[in-house]
């Protein structure tokens, strides 16, 4: 016969709080860049204003919050237009600047 597991009934759960109360989307975060990775070889991101610096080795991108430096090797950009940007290259790592 299985024992009976004895659980206490008036202990409170802790209940976190990982979203705010407030409305989720706002427009703050609509005028924020998105960024999407696909693996190591692609990277596409909205909400780019500009390339401050573009070589082989590394990518600088003007974004409304700061910056986003890529690091890797072979870099191409594919296309960049109304504030998206499409690269593709080997991405060995990506560092958000404020």
């Amino acid at each position: 016969m299985a024992k009976k597991l004895n659980i206490e009934k008036g202990k409170k759960r802790v209940k976190w709080n990982l979203m705010p109360k407030t409305d989720f989307i706002d427009g703050d975060m609509l005028s924020s860049c998105h960024i999407e990775i696909f693996g190591s070889k692609k990277i596409e991101i909205d909400g780019c204003a500009g390339v401050y610096e573009y070589t082989n080795d590394y990518l600088k991108l003007r974004l409304k919050t700061g910056a986003l430096l890529i690091c890797g090797s072979d870099f191409d950009i594919i296309t960049f237009e109304n504030k998206s940007i499409t690269v593709k290259g080997n991405i060995k790592s990506i560092e958000f600047c404020v």
